[in-house]
């Protein structure tokens, strides 16, 4: 039998971790902010690596739902060391052995139902989330010296790309890759269709929800910068130099910060994305509504709780934003997620024949790579096609 490439590390380490459950902890900072961490989930000792590192993230500034992220697969990366009688420390070995299981395991069906399920498996996609998250990890260790450069190393590899000028071979592109990762499987674009469009903002019952939905479904920003909005960055006005401000028309202003409700940016570049008169009606009509209700309102924010009494004035969180979303889609009959109110945005500029480069800055990549996914068909394109070369029919111009 042939010898693995990869040696499977030793379940004899001396230092192989005692069983331990460690659970995703929601923190306050010291700074007022919120974070997450490892604990113990039974006495709630942090757990000596992964807290730091959470610690690190939060001072780069990564936004509270990414340190949630990672807090969430860190804990399940450790709890599952124990059992496994594995050391951390080991590298590579390990963590292709954890994401290996953890592709190939099926995910625990819901209780309450005698019925037979099929086996539900987590997707590539978030098999990839975990890799992600782990190899970072190793990283920052590798830099603060809990590991060696070579274990670290081991976790990207180099790979050369050739090409061919007729016959004569061009010099090689030199890239890394993560090493730890499994094939994913594409899913098509998560839209809302036009009907469904309707339908969701026929269906909102506040006037603040109807202009955060609106809002998302025209510009195409997403959940974490429409919550970030503060009152400064809205110039609904078709001059806006009294404001020191040279972009023409009603726009918004995106700007990465740290916000009272954790909302933040996912570009640190900022941007500007045009609104029509529609919209503005809209934040106006929200606007009265919030001035009715709150008797004293401080906060900059645009988005704040207006029908809770306990937090009413507050900043709107992201939790709540979702929930929203949730709630008012499944009236609908199509479970709608914010993100999809972006993915539909680009699409309807993408068939309005919109530039590339446009959509772009609209949405703020930095790769032009990344309108690639909104470039699809739609399933009259499909019938189309094949109407049109059916027994030599030509495709209707």
């Amino acid at each position: 039998m042939a010898q693995s490439p990869i040696p499977l590390p030793s379940t004899n380490h001396p230092n192989f971790p005692i069983s331990r459950h460690w659970i995703a902890f929601r923190v306050i900072h010291k700074t007022g902010g919120p974070s997450w961490t490892v604990v113990d989930s039974s006495t709630y000792e942090l757990h000596p690596e992964a807290s730091p590192y959470l610690h690190y993230l939060l001072g780069s500034a990564r936004s509270t739902n990414t340190i949630r992220a990672y807090a969430q697969r860190l804990a399940a990366f450790f709890t599952w060391l124990g059992p496994a009688r594995l050391d951390w420390t080991d590298g590579i070995p390990v963590v292709s052995r954890f994401i290996r299981e953890l592709a190939v395991s099926a995910l625990s069906a819901p209780s309450g139902s005698g019925e037979y399920r099929e086996p539900r498996y987590r997707s590539g996609k978030t098999v990839n989330q975990y890799a992600a998250a782990i190899t970072q990890f190793y990283m920052w260790a590798a830099r603060s010296d809990l590991i060696s450069e070579k274990t670290a190393g081991g976790f990207y590899e180099t790979r050369i790309a050739y090409g061919f000028s007729g016959d004569r071979l061009l010099p090689g592109q030199i890239s890394k890759a993560r090493a730890v990762r499994v094939k994913e499987v594409e899913e098509a674009p998560k839209l809302i269709d036009e009907p469904a469009v309707e339908s969701l903002l026929g269906s909102i019952a506040n006037r603040r929800d109807h202009f955060l939905a609106a809002l998302m479904l025209e510009t195409g920003v997403r959940i974490g910068e429409a919550l970030g909005l503060r009152t400064e960055d809205l110039h609904l006005f078709h001059d806006s130099r009294a404001l020191k401000c040279s972009s023409a028309g009603p726009h918004i202003h995106i700007r990465r910060r740290q916000n009272p409700n954790a909302a933040l940016s996912k570009s640190s570049k900022p941007r500007t994305v045009p609104v029509t008169e529609a919209v503005c009606t809209l934040y106006y009509l929200y606007l009265e509504d919030r001035i009715d209700r709150l008797t004293h309102d401080p906060s900059p924010m645009v988005f704040v709780n207006l029908y809770s009494r306990a937090y009413a004035g507050e900043a709107l969180k992201y939790s709540n934003a979702v929930k929203m979303f949730y709630r008012t889609s499944g009236r609908t009959g199509l479970r709608v997620n914010p993100h999809m109110t972006r993915h539909t945005a680009a699409t309807r500029w993408k068939r309005a024949g919109v530039p590339a480069r446009d959509v772009q800055e609209l949405l703020g990549h930095r790769s032009a790579t990344s309108q690639f996914m909104y470039e699809h068909a739609t399933d009259q394109d499909l019938r189309d096609a094949i109407e049109g070369v059916r027994f030599g029919t030509p495709r209707p111009s």
